[in-house]
């Protein structure tokens, strides 16, 4: 009875998550698939906005060329969906871009927003935030 006790325990314990990119590269839970410019790649992932994340596209309705938010908002190809402060779906004009917590701007991938969200740095680089549009509804 011991046994199979803990071999629950020890099979339980060493679960874990994948996520897979759409290129077929296999990342654990503990990162996310970002793009570069050799291809996907797994970045770790970051909390810097709790309320206000980038959502894995959902496959409920096929479309080519654009982002699934939801089964039903989307934002174009080339584009990363932010859901603001409301709950409300906007687009942000940077594929695979974070989201800024004022709920109207984003970075570049790889930027941080900075505290005001008008613009976003890596580093000593600074660049101009950009502004969200609303996202299309089906």
């Amino acid at each position: 009875m011991w046994n199979i006790a803990a071999l629950v325990l020890v099979v339980a314990g060493t679960a874990s998550c994948y996520i897979t990119c759409p290129d077929g590269k296999v990342c654990s839970d503990q990162s996310t698939c970002c793009l570069t410019k050799e291809g996907y790649a797994c970045c770790p992932v970051t909390h810097q906005v709790p309320w206000t994340a980038l959502v894995q596209a959902s496959d409920s309705t096929p479309q080519a060329g654009v982002i699934r938010c939801d089964t039903k908002f989307y934002c174009p190809s080339g584009t990363s969906c932010c859901k603001g402060l409301t709950g409300k779906w906007d687009c942000c004009p940077f594929p695979l871009g974070t989201c800024c917590e004022d709920g109207q701007h984003c970075c570049e991938y790889g930027y941080t927003c900075d505290p005001t969200s008008f613009k976003c740095r890596k580093g000593y680089s600074q660049i101009p935030s950009g502004l969200r549009n609303d996202a299309k509804q089906d």
